[in-house]
């Protein structure tokens, strides 16, 4: 568990920062303008963690799967990167920005939603690291 509460936490500061950082700015939000004007779902090509376009693409290997992977890495918990694949390529895409999905505590769904149109709900899989540093915004109430 702790294993996975470090890296649920790198991830949610490397989202964060993706919001200020020039560039990766740049391609982070042709990411959540896509989001917001296409349907999302689960599609063949998320077995090859290539989301619905290039720039999305290189969003989500900048921000989750290359930091994944060397997280991995230096830790020795390979389980990490083989739960991130089964997420990323059957999972995610389906609930993550589905408006329906609403489960306290997991932060796909009408919680993820809130973050494409606004500074809040960074984090991934839990929101520990929003309500931490302040970042949540409630869709519970």
């Amino acid at each position: 568990m702790i294993y996975f509460l470090l890296w649920t936490f790198i991830l949610y500061w490397i989202h964060r920062v993706s919001h200020f950082v020039p560039y990766v700015k740049q391609i982070h939000a042709h990411h959540h303008r896509y989001v917001l004007t296409h349907t999302t779902g689960w599609k063949w090509n998320n077995l090859f963690l290539f989301n619905d376009n290039w720039p999305s693409t290189a969003d989500l290997w900048m921000t989750e799967v290359i930091p994944t992977l060397i997280f991995s890495y230096i830790t020795g918990q390979w389980w990490i990167s083989a739960f991130y694949y089964i997420w990323a390529a059957f999972i995610q895409e389906s609930i993550e920005h589905n408006n329906k999905f609403n489960i306290p505590l997991l932060t796909s769904g009408k919680w993820h939603l809130i973050h494409h149109k606004s500074k809040f709900n960074y984090g991934l899989f839990l929101p520990v690291w929003d309500i931490v540093f302040r970042t949540n915004k409630n869709v519970y109430k």
